[in-house]
């Protein structure tokens, strides 16, 4: 338990920073665009070897919040590799950590993890308007991480 708690910890201290500033936000690892503002990307997470940052949404702030331009975009999806784990949700508007239902939000469903949570797969739910959600993952290094969400897919290394 002590070798997998420790790594997350980690992670979870760290984030913030990754969060606001970037700082520790590595090399990109992939990218695949949909159409202006909508975006998939995966990033690897400065000395935390084998942990991804994967955001989809408005990555780029390219759709004003108050320019009427942001149209909902759905990004179920699915990050699966070897020894794939959730580290910890990223701007999911409903604040969700775990697997559990969906907090009802106006007319939709808020944004969530789904699926059962197996070691080598992580599943989600969300919409961005004009801005982004993502998910902290842990894999393999040098393994291959399969991402598909909305309509893209991108294949990455794990560094």
């Amino acid at each position: 338990m002590t070798r997998l708690l420790i790594p997350l910890l980690i992670c979870a201290a760290a984030m913030p920073a990754a969060e606001g500033k970037g700082k520790l936000v590595g090399a990109s690892l992939g990218r695949q665009v949909v159409d202006a503002g909508h975006i998939l990307e995966a990033n690897a997470v400065t000395g935390h070897p084998g942990t991804v940052l994967i955001r989809w949404g408005d990555v780029d702030n390219v759709i004003g919040k108050d320019s009427g331009k942001g149209s909902g975009f759905a990004w179920s999806g699915t990050a699966t590799g070897t020894s794939v784990a959730l580290v910890k949700v990223v701007a999911f508007e409903d604040g969700s950590r775990a697997n559990k239902p969906a907090v009802k939000t106006g007319n939709r469903r808020g944004d969530r993890l789904t699926g059962d949570g197996y070691a080598g797969s992580v599943s989600w739910e969300t919409r961005t308007t004009s801005a982004w959600d993502g998910v902290l993952v842990k894999a393999a290094s040098g393994s291959t991480l399969a991402i598909t969400s909305g309509p893209v897919t991108l294949s990455v290394k794990v560094p």
